[in-house]
């Protein structure tokens, strides 16, 4: 696996110049010479349901659509659907709020993959968590794929990019219950009013109330739907297993591409780093100017360097940071003081996912 990262300056960036740029980078990586004629090619992404613009939008993708039919291979654009209540956990749903953003006007096919549990593989990579994982059939089964990631932070992984899109983002529902069961929520007994609320939002019967609510954990599923509604914030990410939930991704990243590594090509998209994932719903400030583009063959790798180049910046005043704006500060910690990030690409590199290790090329 080649250490190579690509990037391309977008720090003044016009929305029409982007997807040149992204065809330029994209033709910079040569893909289109790792596949055949006929070849079912992924691009994974995401079909924000939000009113956020900072999503990756279909006219970024279009380039690399057009040459991979040039190729007369197939693309197909593809996500899964999420635990957490909203759109894109309702497949209907998903491909509505996925017409709503544009995709449909690429003219390829679009699926939700892991529409039912015959969608499902397990694939043996015998790691230190999981013997096996389950993902999503159609997006295994693909000859090869492209994951477009808008780089943001995290509530659990503090920072969100290839591996976390990868690992995530092609598990099935099973998969991602087996991620988020390592950092189910809890409690807080203080603040809990035992008022019922979030026995109602939970699609698994897994809360009981007395004087306080108490989680069942063993019917918890980590879908967190209980925590974004409680009136008085007393429900809790568990962030002290976040580095659990990191390695149980970055294992499903390993597994999601287990036979195809060579065949997989990275995007990670600089621009609108905003402190917490689209999939939240409220205005976000970014936490530091815009950057560029990065493409690579090597995941961990393009993490690693998105990581680097956020943290050259200067952090924005404006954003929710709350230290750590110098250059060179480590700005995710900044955000979230509790999770070290760097985890994942410790983890990445020691399970063999990709390499820390990059050369950056600027193009």
């Amino acid at each position: 696996m080649t250490n190579k990262v690509y990037l391309i300056d977008v720090t003044n960036k016009s929305e029409d110049n982007i997807p040149q740029k992204i065809q330029t980078l994209y033709e910079t990586t040569q893909f289109n010479d790792r596949i055949q004629k006929n070849d079912n090619i992924a691009i994974k992404t995401q079909f924000i349901e939000s009113h956020d613009t900072t999503y990756i939008k279909p006219e970024y993708i279009e380039p690399i659509i057009e040459s991979i039919k040039e190729k007369e291979a197939s693309p197909f654009l593809t996500d899964t659907n999420t635990l957490f209540n909203g759109k894109r956990s309702n497949t209907d749903k998903h491909l509505e709020a996925a017409n709503e953003k544009g995709f449909f006007d690429l003219n390829i096919p679009l699926i939700i993959a892991n529409n039912t549990p015959a969608d499902e593989i397990e694939v043996k990579i015998s790691k230190a968590v999981f013997d096996k994982v389950k993902v999503a059939k159609e997006i295994y089964d693909s000859d090869a794929m492209i994951v477009i990631s808008h780089i943001t932070g995290h509530t659990l992984t503090g920072y969100s990019g290839a591996i976390k899109n990868t690992g995530s983002g092609c598990a099935t529902r099973n998969g991602k219950i087996e991620q988020h069961k390592l950092a189910a929520p809890f409690i807080s007994r203080i603040a809990c009013l035992a008022c019922n609320v979030c026995i109602d939002l939970c699609p698994e019967e897994a809360i009981t109330v007395d004087s306080i609510a108490h989680i069942d954990y063993d019917k918890c599923i980590g879908c967190n739907n209980c925590i974004s509604d409680c009136p008085t914030d007393a429900i809790k990410l568990n962030k002290i297993k976040s580095e659990e939930y990191m390695k149980a991704v970055t294992e499903y990243a390993y597994g999601a591409i287990e036979n195809k590594k060579d065949k997989t090509l990275y995007i990670n998209i600089l621009l609108n780093i905003n402190p917490d994932s689209d999939c939240n719903s409220y205005d976000q400030n970014p936490i530091v100017d815009d950057i560029g583009i990065l493409a690579s063959y090597n995941p961990v790798a393009i993490d690693q360097a998105s990581y680097d180049l956020i943290n050259k910046q200067e952090g924005n005043e404006n954003s929710m940071l709350k230290n750590n704006h110098d250059p060179e500060k480590d700005k995710f910690k900044g955000l979230w003081r509790n999770i070290d990030s760097y985890f994942q690409f410790d983890y990445g590199d020691e399970i063999g996912l990709g390499s820390k290790k990059y050369n950056l090329i600027k193009i």
